[in-house]
């Protein structure tokens, strides 16, 4: 599969690297296609960097690591290159909590899109065990075989699982729970180091 990434700091940046490693194609869409250190990190880890509209017109899947408020400008730009697109929005709280702007854009211009990889701190995508655990990921979205696909991928990287909350009315509550991460490894100084888990009896 050809993966486009949008957004390649920490969360888009390991990403790449893991599917890469997974046996998938990766394509950079930057803003500047040029710049030399996105350049020089594609390709040390095997990617290529082209124009974003380019990129996304080109790859299979998208993901969108950029922050929450530029979603909807992305979007409105891109236009019709992203109807039917599987786009996987890995992006937190762009709006007020209980609403979803950025994720709602996506599927207003046709996106196939998935809310997943919002939840957790880069460190849990590049090392997604704890002892003998292994952490969940959490997805939400209205596309069934998108959502199948998006499962694929989150195993890819390690996780256990993509718990799998809903259609698109349960955005907001996955936008929410990444306040819950947030909250506790930030301002409650818990330190990065957490995970999810979905325990089952």
């Amino acid at each position: 599969m050809t993966i486009t990434i949008i957004g390649a700091g920490n969360i888009g940046g390991t990403l790449a690297e893991k599917w890469k490693s997974a046996g998938h194609d990766i394509l950079i869409g930057a803003r500047n296609p040029n710049e030399e250190e996105t350049l020089k990190w594609a390709q040390s880890i095997g990617a290529r960097v082209m124009p974003i509209a380019e990129a996304v017109k080109s790859g299979d899947a998208v993901l969108i690591a950029t922050p929450g408020k530029v979603v909807s400008d992305l979007a409105a730009s891109l236009g019709d290159a992203l109807s039917g697109k599987l786009v996987m929005d890995a992006t937190n709280m762009a709006g007020p909590l209980g609403t979803a702007p950025g994720f709602e854009a996506l599927r207003k211009a046709g996106a196939d899109a998935v809310k997943v990889f919002n939840c957790t701190g880069w460190e849990n995508l590049a090392d997604v065990r704890y002892g003998d655990q292994v952490a969940d990921m959490f997805m939400a979205g209205g596309s069934d075989s998108a959502k199948a696909t998006v499962r694929e991928l989150v195993r890819a990287v390690g996780f256990s699982d993509a718990i799998d909350l809903g259609g698109d009315d349960k955005v907001h509550i996955l936008e929410g729970f990444a306040l819950v991460w947030i909250d506790l490894a930030i301002f409650q100084k818990i330190g990065r180091g957490i995970a999810f888990k979905l325990l089952r009896r």
